[in-house]
């Protein structure tokens, strides 16, 4: 097989079956079609975390490389943010108090294996080196786990009533994370130092800047062509008053339903 008909099937094909294994399984409707869905995301999922063996020629291979050395922490994070959410006050399927320490567990170490990422053995090498994919991916995620809880403390300060606990838990986050890119900043990692993970922050910085200023434009431009719509559109037929022997049947019907009630009622 060609390495252009390789890097196809195994990458840009598994991607595919990834989009589209999620769109189905998560909004589809049909159980059947759920569990085809899933089905889809799994083994798109799977091709592209071997992409190191299918594809060692390309440099896209270092994206699936990252992928399988993210799963072990997502899979903790994921199941753990599960159990905290339905051990609390939820109207149906509450999970007991032991599932929410477990998951706290869970939580808690999946956060310090992907510390571990940066200031351990365990950070991605591949091949050789530092995994490209994850100076850009540890960066991003910091910032946006920063920008996400101060939008969030935001959003519950100005909408939220007696949300204390939830607003502290939120300034908890955004100082964690703002702690780590400090540190990051200012100390060298085993494999990562201080100026690259500089670097990388300004690079992610910017690509979260225009990302937003990408969704405002689009959010602007969908009200601009919404408003141009609804002006284009003609106006609305209005009725004719109505007539005498209208308004004098719809008194006689008044006065038929009005009237009150018998003695026998």
């Amino acid at each position: 097989m060609e390495e252009a008909t390789q890097a196809f099937v195994f990458f840009w094909l598994a991607g595919l079956l990834v989009v589209a294994g999620t769109m189905i399984g998560f909004f589809s409707k049909v159980p059947l079609q759920r569990r085809m869905g899933m089905v889809l995301l799994a083994l798109g999922l799977l091709s592209l975390m071997a992409t190191p063996w299918t594809l060692s020629f390309s440099p896209s291979s270092a994206f699936g490389h990252l992928l399988g050395s993210l799963v072990g922490p997502a899979v903790l994070l994921g199941v753990g943010f599960y159990l905290i959410t339905f051990s609390g006050n939820v109207p149906v399927g509450r999970l007991s108090k032991g599932d929410r320490t477990i998951g706290v567990g869970m939580v808690m170490f999946g956060v310090l294996w992907l510390e571990a990422m940066h200031w351990w053995i365990l950070t991605p090498m591949y091949p050789g080196e530092v995994n490209r994919y994850w100076l850009i991916f540890w960066p991003t995620m910091l910032l946006g786990a920063l920008a996400m809880s101060s939008g969030a403390f935001a959003v519950v300060n100005m909408v939220g009533d007696g949300r204390e606990r939830e607003q502290r838990l939120m300034v908890l986050v955004g100082c964690f994370v703002s702690l780590l890119l400090l540190l990051g900043v200012t100390l060298d990692g085993p494999n990562v130092g201080k100026e690259q993970f500089a670097s990388e922050i300004l690079l992610a910085a910017a690509d979260i800047f225009g990302a937003m200023v990408g969704a405002a434009f689009a959010i602007l431009l969908f009200a601009i062509v919404l408003a141009i719509y609804e002006a284009q559109q003609p106006a609305p037929k209005r009725l004719d008053p109505p007539t005498s022997t209208q308004l004098e049947q719809a008194s006689q019907i008044i006065a038929q339903n009005l009237g009150g009630g018998t003695e026998d009622e």
